[in-house]
């Protein structure tokens, strides 16, 4: 299938340096410098000259390292939550290497059985996936470096109250923040701005774009209030208004979308009334937002309008019951409360079920073997550095291998380039300690834009510290470039040249396009389904909510998809090739789901209900497309309906076959 219009046009090395647009999170870098610093300033102060006063101070701003790349902001529970689980897996994984140190055998066997605990963890959840990371990390560094406490569960338990430490100055930045629960509120009222710049946008080539935000502020929106879901936020009005807020969105996005089909501005008031609407939900101190009047010139105009009665009435205190526009109530909300039992089962699953799991776990296992092997083998300084740099590059579920390696790589070479400065060129002490805190404070800024660059920032912080409690020792500097070189070498000819996986990864990839295009196929059947003769509220409100559901898990997966193919387009040709070629599908797709609720809104508002016969032949031409693509050919021929009512689904997934057919 050759690239068509719309595809990517950068090359994928400059994929590999590209860096995310990504707001400046200064809470967490002021944190993060903060923490790391303070411990080892603390004890260069008091005790320099006792090495193992200072030793304690390096480890304890290790725990608070630990803590701070665990810490991503969010709400409060699960930002302790994570913090705490993260720093116990380091701890206990520092217990684990602490035990095999000075013998080769048992620091093998322990380091690849933790890589095998921290590949299985990665099905588990992201949370678990990055406690487990740090769980294989710190048994490699307990197996290769001997902080001299003594007996061996102290340097865990100092890690432990380094983290402690961060926790705390955590929950102290929570208790200043003056508006109670600040990232769920900013997340709620991001997806109101995001609607209302596509509303500006509508008309404009921005538009898809601007879409395309929406839904990730949706993705963004729902995935936090679901990470703060608690016993306690349940009993919570706040956390529940701003749950009702959040579903009361659904059908302005909804409406939003018919609107940008009929092809007509909206009068600037609206998108006002949007933003307003957003700083009202960020700051509950703000003027109540005004509603414009209501325009019902068209089905999308009157869809909006109701929609934003229904958030005016919210907002001013009314029961959404009343309102005609039906939403999810907050005790129905539909966020999902995932148990400890469900994750063991979604575990059992993908072990049981998929070959793909294992041989990703596999991968990450071999490599980690054949660094330990080549650790044991060479006579290098301080091999443990090439088995770490294997164990963040190859951990299978952060993206691509190959654009972390290099990345790695490149951002360790720089790194350790600016920690050498900072040791050689600054005098032991305070110089040092500044220096540190800096770079620790730009990790949480760097890791949101480009790994390479989070590894130029978290390199010479750990360089700094472990010259601080090894002292000056200029063959370290060198040998951390050789190591990493050696590391991401590994990586690239071990885990990822040899594997078929990596060459069928664009074979995956169409796979995965038609899996969307099946999904899509599912929303048109729920939201084009017949409306029953004078149905009653209940069953408009269950007809909605379908809807609803089956259009945010159908544009989260095309998101998903989008996300996928833009960390492939970081690979080598013909890789990279092959994924920029369905980026025009992927497009197409949006475009037919865009077409399916402006029509259902359309239809609904028009009551309308759309023929049968012929939601039926779309649905089948669009398992045709999915067809098609897994068999790598040419869509079957089919007739599309002839409806004015589905004549805007009918011309994109005609549109979406012709990109096969060229």
């Amino acid at each position: 299938m050759s690239t068509q219009p719309g595809a990517p046009t950068s090359s994928w090395m400059r994929e590999l340096v590209r860096g995310r647009k990504a707001p400046v999170p200064w809470d967490l870098a002021i944190l993060t410098a903060i923490a790391v610093a303070v411990p080892v300033g603390v004890s260069l102060l008091f005790m320099s000259d006792d090495p193992a006063i200072l030793g304690l101070g390096v480890l304890t701003s290790m725990g608070a390292l630990v803590a701070s790349i665990a810490d991503r902001g969010g709400p409060a529970v699960d930002r302790a939550r994570r913090i705490a689980v993260t720093a116990a897996f380091a701890a206990v994984g520092l217990l684990a290497g602490s035990l095999a140190f000075g013998n080769d055998v048992a620091t093998v066997l322990i380091v690849v059985a933790a890589s095998l605990v921290s590949g299985v963890a990665g099905v588990v959840s992201a949370n678990a996936s990055s406690a487990a990371l740090q769980f294989l990390v710190y048994a490699i560094v307990g197996s290769g470096i001997d902080f001299g406490l003594r007996p061996l569960w102290l340097a865990p338990l100092v890690v432990l109250a380094g983290a402690a430490w961060r926790l705390a100055l955590t929950g102290v930045a929570i208790l200043l923040d003056r508006h109670p629960r600040a990232p769920e509120r900013a997340a709620v009222a991001a997806v109101y701005t995001a609607v209302a710049a596509q509303l500006d946008a509508a008309g404009t080539p921005a538009v898809d774009a601007a879409r395309r935000d929406v839904t990730t502020a949706l993705n963004q929106a729902y995935d936090l209030m679901v990470s703060a879901r608690t016993s306690l936020a349940g009993r919570d009005p706040r956390w529940r208004t701003l749950v009702t807020l959040l579903n009361a969105a659904t059908p302005i996005v909804e409406a939003t979308t018919a609107v940008v089909a009929e092809g007509q501005h909206v009068p600037s008031r609206v998108p006002n009334a949007l933003r307003a609407i957003a700083r009202s939900i960020e700051d509950p101190a703000a003027p109540a937002p005004a509603m414009p009047p209501p325009d019902r010139s068209t089905p999308g105009r009157a869809a909006l309008a109701s929609s934003l009665r229904l958030v005016g009435s919210l907002l001013a205190g009314d029961d959404p019951v009343t309102m005609t526009v039906p939403i999810q109530r907050p005790d129905a909300v539909g966020l999902p409360h995932v148990t400890a039992g469900d994750r063991l089962r979604s575990l059992r699953d993908h072990l049981s079920s998929g070959g793909e799991t294992w041989f990703a776990v596999l991968r990450l296992v071999l490599c980690v073997a054949v660094a330990e092997a080549v650790s044991v083998l060479l006579p290098l300084e301080r091999p443990y550095w090439i088995t770490l740099t294997v164990a963040v590059v190859m951990k299978p579920d952060f993206g691509s291998v190959f654009a972390r390696a290099v990345q790695r790589g490149l951002g360790t070479v720089v790194g350790v380039l600016i920690g050498a400065v900072v040791v050689v060129v600054l005098p032991l002490g305070w110089p040092q300690v500044i220096a540190l805190a800096v770079l620790a404070g730009g990790m949480p800024v760097a890791i949101r834009r480009n790994y390479g660059l989070f590894s130029t920032f978290i390199t010479p912080v750990i360089v700094i510290l472990l010259e601080l409690a090894h002292g000056e020792d200029p063959g370290l500097i060198v040998s951390r470039v050789t190591d990493t070189l050696i590391g991401s070498a590994i990586v690239l000819v071990v885990g990822y040249l040899p594997w078929p996986s990596t060459w069928r990864s664009a074979r995956q990839l169409g796979s995965r396009v038609a899996d969307v295009v099946d999904d899509v196929a599912s929303y048109l059947t729920v939201a084009l389904a017949p409306v029953p003769p004078d149905p009653g509220d209940g069953a408009l409100r269950a007809s909605s909510r379908d809807r609803s559901a089956a259009r945010r898990a159908t544009y989260r997966r095309l998101s998903d998809l989008r996300t996928l193919v833009q960390q492939t387009l970081a690979e080598p040709p013909p890789i990279s090739t092959a994924a920029a070629a369905w980026w025009p599908q992927i497009v197409a797709m949006e475009r037919v789901t865009d077409a399916i609720t402006s029509t259902a809104i359309r239809g609904f508002h028009a009551h309308l209900s759309a023929d049968e016969r012929s939601v039926e032949d779309l649905r089948s031409a669009l398992a045709a497309i999915a067809e098609a693509i897994r068999a790598n050919r040419a869509p079957d021929p089919v007739e599309l309906p002839d409806d004015d009512l589905l004549s805007s689904v009918s011309d994109e997934i005609g549109a979406a076959r012709a990109l096969l057919s060229t």
